[in-house]
């Protein structure tokens, strides 16, 4: 698990580089569009962006408890994975459902985000 998190915070910092770069390029432009008096007229009110998914940079294990904590009930896997498919949490998972209920039975890697499993009824809660 340590690699991943290398990883991702590897990726993390090229995204943040790519970023500045593209910022460059983009006032770059901008000042030759406006040397050639080609400058595009600004929007009288441009549209804010919009703001980001809440699970969209989330790993699974972080949006799941999130998400639990949020809803303050125990959740069905199901329910679980709609839901952060529906906060953007980015899967090519053809059936997402069966790779959260996978996931959230690997009870060590779960457990110490708190995630738990009601063995009556096998909904998943966070425990506090």
């Amino acid at each position: 698990m340590n690699k991943i998190a290398e990883v991702l915070a590897g990726l993390r910092q090229e995204e943040q580089r790519l970023l500045v770069e593209l910022a460059g390029v983009q006032r770059a432009i901008g000042a030759l569009e406006e040397v050639l008096g080609t400058a595009p007229v600004p929007a009288a009110d441009p549209e804010p962006p919009a703001p980001p998914a809440p699970y969209a940079t989330s790993t699974l294990y972080q949006a799941v408890a999130d998400y639990l904590v949020k809803t303050g009930e125990p959740r069905t896997t199901r329910q679980i994975a709609e839901a952060l498919q529906a906060g953007g949490y980015p899967t090519r998972a053809r059936d997402f459902a069966a790779t959260v209920r996978t996931m959230l039975q690997r009870y060590g890697i779960a457990s110490e985000f708190g995630i738990r499993r009601n063995e009556t009824d096998g909904r998943w809660f966070v425990k506090a």
